[in-house]
């Protein structure tokens, strides 16, 4: 390939957009420098073998990257040394190879300006030649080189007045003969103020793990009894190979030793942030707990992320991170099965010392929440910051917005702490903005951008966060790099979430007073969890809480229940819909364990032979406390009446004998259903069923009968004699006796004989 010339046409457009430039950009050409005591700065990044951050072109073959710039923060009267790394991609041999520092001595005003530097083109301005460095051999095509210029203080060629500090474009030129062949760009960063304001900045990172779900088996697994309350041993599984059996010890999990390994995303994090004691952690208990029953690897990773949190802002997530947007989906909460409440009760059983001074910290899903996540939020856990995403509610018109801001939803208001995005961009994805980003460069962006923040008239007033994602893979390198920068620079006052949330509640943190837009009223999310497994967990927790009210202690029969059912909620579950799936159905299996161990003995068959007669009615419990229950028989049909015990309280792992009286009114066989419930009604064991024969004796059913019919009888007799009173058929009839007095009938005569004259009267004399 012949390398065409170039440098006629740059410098052509270069004269065109640089008269624009110096209309757009604030700040004047710099006039000569004078020699000063310098400030002493951090040193250069590192170099580490990365991407160039200039990739060639067919109008530019070398690849350039600048691996160092040294000071970072250039004082009047330092010299300022340039480190690049040269790739000729070309085919043909650069003969004449020269590299020169340039500086665009106009000073960058507005964060716009920083990002269109580092976007710029080939053909954009690159500044003035400030010094030039010849290399000693050809560049063969495939070779590399490392060249370093240093441009002596005397040509810096920046003002030196309070006013002139800030940031500056810096180029790495690379030409052959009077042809360009490569070029990187940068940032000087000039400080001549004796004086400097300073931007509040605050640097938020999300630890999680996997998707995290409490393996319990059966039996043995936890050293429970099946009945018994266990003691939660969260082990993520989920995905191929979730689960493995490690070399010290059976439980382990691939997933997160994978994670904490060397090179893994756990072990990059802790080893990009941990020595840079102003970022904040969000840091997720499940994953704690997991690592510290974890294998060797794990534990050893869970005791440095300790010990550099021992310095350091540390919040707290809701255990296994929920999805706070399924949840606020699933509908209104439920003072009883709250699941982001019981998420945020859920205590962590290892990391004592991470907990001791955590606040509690929610984090949505969700790059832009909806109002329901949003009042959700306020409802479950009031008072608790909300963080959002980088692109949720922009500010208008506005380069310096308060990061903490308030949002009114209809549970109340909740505090938002909005990140921002192009720091958090530079932070998690620093390639993005500037491909093939090298430590060094990716240190005086961020270097530029605050810069920019604290010269601005609201710096006061304005906190930024910066935020990483779950999933982030730092560059250690890189991210270092950024970090010692962020902490060096004499404009930067490190703050943590918990000094910017005491700024926003005394009305300091409001930035340049910009009003934020609103969250969208609802939306969902295809990968969260549906409605209704949401409410299913929730209903479980809710049955087994009614289920442990039978025993003195329901807190001991329910232990690590929550952490089961709020699991399958974890966002990691988002990427591996069928492992959530699987969790789900475990979770609610172990719900349904925790609510047996109650149930009903009974014979197949009972006789009755009389109208009421006794039955004993065994109740067994596997459970490891007493528990207060009540028996109810309720017969199929009508012949037998429905009966209940009194409350009776079952002796732990025992079998309780309860006695009840059935009562029978007619001969039937019949089926009879049994129930174990509790004070309140809830039903506690699967019922049972009896076969009943009901046969009434006459003695108690016949003979009632017949006594009710005599004494009927009776009854109607008497009533009918007083009815029709007496005849002369019946009653005495009434005589005279011979002295005249009444009396009765007189014998008959034996003298008297039928057909007899009957005697005559006789007078008296």
């Amino acid at each position: 390939m012949r390398l065409r010339g170039t440098a006629g046409r740059a410098r052509a457009v270069t004269a065109a957009v640089l008269a624009a430039c110096v209309v757009a950009l604030s700040g004047a050409p710099a006039l000569g420098a004078a020699p000063a005591t310098p400030l002493p700065a951090a040193g250069p990044a590192a170099a580490a073998p990365v991407v160039p951050a200039a990739p060639s072109t067919d109008d530019l073959p070398v690849s350039v990257a600048i691996t160092a710039v040294a000071p970072q923060v250039l004082r009047p009267g330092d010299d300022l040394t340039v480190t690049a790394t040269l790739r000729n991609d070309g085919d043909e041999v650069v003969e004449s190879p020269r590299a020169s520092v340039r500086v665009y001595r106009y000073r960058m005003s507005t964060r716009e300006q920083v990002a269109a530097w580092a976007d710029a083109g080939d053909a954009s301005p690159i500044g003035d030649v400030a010094a030039t460095t010849e290399l000693d051999a050809p560049l063969e095509p495939g070779a590399s080189a490392t060249v370093q210029v240093t441009v002596p203080a005397a040509d810096i060629g920046l003002l030196r007045t309070d006013d002139a500090w800030g940031p500056r474009g810096l180029t790495l030129d690379v030409g052959d003969g009077r042809t360009r062949v490569g070029l990187d760009r940068s940032y000087l960063i000039w400080n001549s103020a004796t004086d400097l304001p300073t931007a509040q900045v605050g640097v938020l990172s999300a630890v999680v793990g996997p998707a995290t779900d409490p393996s319990l088996d059966d039996e043995g697994a936890d050293g429970t009894a099946d009945g018994a309350a266990p003691t939660p041993t969260p082990t993520p599984t989920g995905g191929e190979g979730a689960t493995g059996s490690g070399d010290d010890g059976a439980g382990t999990d691939d997933r997160l030793a994978a994670l904490t390994a060397a090179g893994g995303r756990l072990s990059k994090l802790l080893q990009a942030t941990g020595e840079h004691p102003f970022v904040s952690w969000a840091v997720d208990p499940a994953l704690v707990d997991s690592a510290a029953t974890g294998s060797r690897a794990d534990q050893a990773w869970l005791s440095a992320l300790t010990g550099a949190a021992a310095d350091r802002e540390v919040l707290r997530l809701p255990w296994a991170d929920p999805d706070l947007a399924a949840v606020a989906h699933a509908g209104a909460a439920d003072g009883t099965a709250d699941l982001l409440a019981l998420a945020r009760g859920v205590t962590s059983q290892a990391g004592a010392d991470l907990w001791a001074d955590a606040d509690p910290v929610l984090w949505t899903a969700d790059d832009v929440p909806d109002l329901v996540t949003a009042a959700r939020a306020a409802q479950s856990d009031p008072g608790t910051p909300l963080v959002v995403g980088p692109d949720a509610m922009p500010a208008e018109d506005s380069e310096q917005p308060g990061s903490p801001t308030t949002v009114g939803t209809t549970a109340g208001s909740v505090t938002a702490l909005v990140p921002d995005p192009t720091l958090s961009e530079l932070l998690s994805d620093p390639a993005t903005s500037q491909p093939g980003v090298t430590a060094a460069t990716a240190a005086q962006r961020v270097l530029a951008e605050t810069a920019v923040l604290a010269r601005s008239d609201d710096a006061r007033s304005t906190y930024v966060l910066a935020t990483t994602p779950r999933d982030w893979q730092p560059s250690a390198a890189v991210t270092q790099a950024q970090l010692a920068a962020l902490g060096s620079a004499p404009w930067v006052e490190t703050t943590t979430v918990a000094e910017m949330l005491t700024a926003h509640a005394a009305g300091r943190a409001d930035g340049d007073g910009a009003e934020r837009a609103a969250l969208p009223a609802s939306q969902r999310s295809d990968a969260e969890l549906t409605p209704a497994w949401v409410n299913a967990l929730a209903a479980q927790w809710r049955s087994a809480s009614e289920f442990a009210a039978v025993v003195p202690d329901p807190a001991a029969l329910l232990t690590g229940l929550d952490a089961d059912l709020v699991a399958p909620l974890a966002v990691a579950w988002r990427a591996d819909p069928d492992g959530r799936a699987a969790a789900i159905n475990d979770a609610i299996a172990e719900s349904q364990r925790r609510q047996s161990g109650l149930e009903v003995v009974l014979n197949e068959q009972f006789t009755v032979i009389s109208s009421s007669a006794q039955i004993s009615v065994a109740v067994r419990s596997r459970l490891d406390q007493p528990a207060r229950v009540r028996v109810e028989l309720r017969p199929q049909k009508a012949c037998l009446d429905t009966a209940r015990s009194p409350v009776t309280e079952v002796a732990p792992n025992a079998d309780t004998t309860v006695t009840m009286t059935l009562r029978a009114s007619a001969n039937c066989d019949v089926t009879v259903d049994v129930s174990l419930v509790s004070e309140t009604g809830r039903q506690l064991a699967t019922p049972q069923e009896f076969s009943a024969r009901v046969a009434p004796t006459i003695e108690s059913v016949g003979g009632v009968v017949v006594g009710v019919l005599l004494a009927l009888a009776l009854a109607f007799g008497i009533w009918r004699t007083v009815r029709r009173g007496q005849t002369a058929r019946r009653g005495a009839r009434v005589v005279r006796d011979a002295d005249g007095t009444a009396g009765g009938d007189p014998e008959p005569s034996p003298a008297a004989r039928p057909g007899d004259a009957p005697p005559s009267r006789q007078d008296h004399p």
